[in-house]
């Protein structure tokens, strides 16, 4: 049977993108725009690859290209989740092991096919996007305006930075698309990409820039000021999961990626038999 993917599930695997690089990205002034405008590129580049991608699954080599391609993003996605992990929740772990557990897991994903990670995004996806929402909503009495600042000469620099983040991973998920879905594409990075910026202003109007610049992962630590009562004291955990959750379905896609020169499918590991 002919895989089909659909466009809600193609945006949604699109919207994890953006949505992977919430914890990591800086909060400065500038990174509210530099979003918007680093998504708003990201989703036209990919828009075009995606019209290209029947040409490019046809083409055995340029599926090994595509794998190729395929491995940076995933290394610094293990890298960058295992180092926050170490950082804030198993300080006593050592890296390798975080590294590790966080492979398995995404090649387990993995091998359950495309189609199957790209459904999983979609309550994935939702999760994360209530989540931030919500954390924007409980701490909005705590916003100060004055930390608000215009757009300066540092933005093309960190529109540039994120272009770097977001690039790779999507146009080698654009140019593997099963189905030619530029469309879904562009709103899953848009959308993402928008909620990306929304996390920042949170944690600029929060926390101010220069405090932002000290801490390591500023919208991680601006989301524990969302308490809810007695139960919800640890805002930034309910915070993390579903991001992390997001990037290891990002890992789960690429992976398919560089599963399929050796697979029938997107992912699903069945090695074409030998005719006898």
């Amino acid at each position: 049977m002919r895989e089909h993917l659909f466009p809600r599930w193609g945006a949604a695997l699109f919207a994890l993108l953006p949505l992977s690089e919430v914890l990591y990205a800086p909060a400065t002034g500038q990174t509210v725009y530099a979003a918007a405008l680093a998504g708003l590129l990201c989703a036209l580049a990919c828009a075009g690859a995606a019209r290209l991608a029947p040409v490019w699954r046809r083409v055995r080599a340029l599926q090994w290209i595509l794998a190729a391609l395929a491995l940076w993003p995933i290394a610094t996605s293990l890298a960058r989740m295992g180092l926050f992990l170490q950082r804030t929740v198993f300080p006593t772990r050592p890296l390798w092991s975080l590294i590790l557990l966080l492979t398995v897991c995404a090649l387990l994903c993995a091998t359950a096919g495309l189609n199957r990670c790209a459904m999983w995004a979609l309550p994935v996806a939702w999760l994360a996007g209530a989540v931030v929402v919500l954390s924007g909503v409980l701490t909005i009495s705590q916003w100060q305006v004055a930390y608000w600042a215009a757009p300066d000469s540092t933005l093309l620099h960190e529109t540039a930075r994120l272009l770097m983040r977001l690039l790779p991973a999507a146009l080698v998920l654009a140019l593997s698309l099963p189905e030619g879905l530029s469309a879904a594409a562009a709103r899953g990075l848009s959308a993402g990409s928008a909620l990306l910026a929304l996390l920042a202003l949170r944690t600029v109007l929060l926390l101010g820039a220069h405090t932002a610049a000290l801490l390591p992962y500023p919208n991680f630590s601006a989301a524990g000021l969302a308490a809810v009562g007695d139960f919800a004291r640890h805002g930034e955990v309910f915070f993390a999961v579903p991001l992390l959750l997001c990037e290891l379905g990002r890992c789960a896609a690429l992976a398919c990626v560089l599963l399929l020169p050796v697979s029938r499918s997107y992912g699903v590991l069945r090695l074409p038999r030998r005719a006898k």
